[in-house]
């Protein structure tokens, strides 16, 4: 089963993602990007890494684009490693263009959903992404 990584301070939010996800992958939940680091960083160095990792921009500790930065950096320096790197959403209440444009136009995120996130939305995401195909749905 694919392995999805949801890093969200909003533990609602998460859980309401984790329940539309759950059917394709097996979700982990954290709720800050220091925690999801933690977790990140030993996974990628074992060679392994999550299928997607949907993510939040404004946490405690570290950001979302503070992760996911990290997240790419780990993916660019230290590409040996047999993982491969993670599609990663951004999932956020933020309604600022500004945020949407940071995260896509520097690279860093795949692809960027407002909340309230609706299934469709994101099924339809991780099949263009090629997260899913058409038939994992």
């Amino acid at each position: 089963m694919k392995t999805c990584l949801i890093v969200d301070d909003e533990e609602f939010s998460a859980e309401m993602l984790a329940t539309m996800l759950r059917k394709s992958f097996d979700c982990t939940i954290v709720t800050s990007g220091k925690e999801a680091w933690s977790i990140i960083e030993p996974k990628w160095l074992k060679g392994e890494s999550f299928d997607l990792i949907c993510c939040d921009l404004t946490m405690p500790e570290l950001s979302g684009h503070g992760l996911i930065r990290k997240i790419r950096s780990l993916e660019t320096s230290r590409a040996e490693s047999c993982a491969s790197p993670s599609k990663i959403f951004v999932v956020s209440a933020g309604t600022f263009p500004w945020g949407m444009g940071e995260t896509l136009l520097d690279g860093v995120a795949d692809g960027y959903i407002s909340k309230p996130c609706h299934r469709d939305k994101l099924l339809e995401m991780m099949v263009q992404h090629g997260v899913l195909e058409p038939g994992e749905i």
